[in-house]
């Protein structure tokens, strides 16, 4: 009876060099036909290593476990036994589960025999000098990482960052996608959702560097990484300066930073806030509770506000308005208030000295962290007086940068200085008219009328000092 066999193929990633998943096959191929198996599957793991530092799961491995308790081959065939396994464990658990299937290993340098035992102890000798060899390869680019983070240059390999490229030890700028970030960042900082600004590039054909669509999670992964304000970051080194320009300018960054990391951004994916503009703004003038924006009307297509008075919700259900003449009366107030040539220029006017003085101090105590890690790393600190000293500086780094945040958080970036305001008001987004309103408007509030015409006096605004 012919032996049925399959192939395993794996792409090492703990590897610099090797053949391909198609190469591998091919030389597994021929390894079956001078023994006079006949391929019954192939299985193949991609860009996954078999060490104990892999976190991703080999799932063709797991269905070649699998397949081999369930009798559906006798032999298994690999280039080299180390693409199988590097862990002893694992070996030595493949190992019992084929050796009660009379499983039989062929590699281009090696044939195991589990049913007699042929080639066994030679097997588990080469899957310890292979850990071991793992182990070595690792602290080495361990090692290599952490004098790169050192030396501000970036990590060598894995996916560019947005808006650079790797050169020589550095990252250089990429003009086109360098101009894509500023113009990120300067709709978040207007207060524009995420998913919008994605929307927007998916239809421009903006891709990340994978060639994916954008999609809110990498935007603002991408727009959070200090890398953009020139800094390099490690977790032993901490942040230092980095050996490549910035595409922010570190206030910029910040104030990025603190736009994204605001809780109160977490309801932006709700359709009510994206559909009606005052929805968190607007109150029941009876009860106080907010109203809530709804369904159009099947009838008229009308939007409405209503307080409503259901489970889960506290209101009276007394009050329902439509949305459009609240929101245009709302608006029309606001422009009118916002005819002050001072108080328009006043509202993205940073406290430029204050910024500058905790940025420098901020700078200093990231410097200080990184010393303490080299006279750690050179043994001048002992790891209790290493991890003191770093909880005290990274409490004041915290404190500061919390002072800086909270500055920030108040900046409206919703310059108005040299536009006619009402002129802004139509040319700008929906993000960009809530981000405005949440800078004037404390609440509105809208009372009972006893006229079916909407009538503007029962529409209240309480205006921020």
């Amino acid at each position: 009876m012919q032996i049925r066999a399959a192939i395993y193929c794996r792409i090492s990633e703990d590897r610099a060099n090797g053949w391909g998943i198609a190469d591998q096959e091919h030389h597994c191929r021929r390894l079956a036909g001078v023994m006079g198996w006949n391929v019954v599957g192939v299985y193949q793991d991609n860009d996954i290593g078999s060490t104990g530092r892999t976190r991703k799961r080999r799932n063709d491995y797991g269905r070649l476990c699998a397949h081999i308790s369930a009798g559906k081959f006798e032999a298994v065939l690999v280039t080299e036994l180390s693409l199988l396994h590097r862990r002893p464990l694992e070996w030595r658990q493949f190992r019992e589960l084929g050796k009660a299937r009379r499983l039989k290993i062929k590699s281009l340098s090696d044939f195991i025999d589990l049913d007699t035992g042929e080639g066994a102890v030679g097997a588990d000798l080469r899957v310890d000098v292979d850990e071991e060899e793992v182990e070595q390869i690792w602290t080495g680019v361990g090692r290599k990482s952490l004098s790169e983070a050192k030396e501000g240059r970036p990590h060598s390999g894995g996916i560019r960052p947005f808006g650079y490229k790797y050169d020589n030890g550095t990252l250089i700028i990429i003009p086109e996608e360098a101009a894509l970030v500023r113009e990120a960042a300067l709709r978040v900082r207007q207060d524009e959702s995420l998913a919008g600004i994605c929307a927007d590039w998916q239809q421009r054909g903006i891709t990340t560097p994978k060639g994916n669509m954008w999609v809110p999670t990498t935007l603002r992964q991408t727009l959070l990484r200090r890398s953009l304000a020139g800094y390099r970051e490690h977790p032993v080194v901490g942040t230092v300066r980095a050996n490549w320009a910035p595409i922010l300018s570190e206030d910029e960054w910040e104030r990025v930073q603190s736009v994204l990391t605001d809780p109160s951004r977490l309801n932006r994916g709700r359709v009510n806030v994206r559909t009606y503009l005052l929805t968190g703004y607007v109150f029941c003038g009876l009860c106080d509770q907010p109203l809530r924006g709804g369904p159009r009307s099947v009838i008229t297509g009308a939007r409405a506000y209503s307080c409503r008075k259901a489970a889960g919700y506290k209101g009276c259900g007394r009050i329902k308005r439509q949305a459009d003449p609240v929101e245009k009366e709302v608006a029309e107030r606001l422009l009118f208030r916002l005819n002050s040539h001072e108080l328009r220029a006043s509202l993205a006017a940073p406290d430029d000295k204050a910024d500058r003085r905790e940025r420098e101090e901020i700078e200093r105590t990231r410097a200080k962290i990184g010393q303490i890690s080299d006279d750690y790393a050179d043994g001048t600190f002992t790891k209790e007086e290493y991890l003191r000293q770093k909880a005290r500086l990274q409490q004041r780094l915290e404190e500061v940068e919390g002072r800086v945040s909270h500055r920030q958080s108040s900046y409206t970036q919703v310059p108005l200085a040299d536009e006619p305001v009402r002129d802004a008001w139509e040319s700008h987004a929906f993000d960009w008219r809530r981000a405005l309103i949440n800078v004037v408007i404390e609440k509105v509030i809208v009372l009972p009328q006893r006229v079916r015409e909407f009538d503007p006096n029962t529409v209240k605004v309480i205006w921020k000092d």
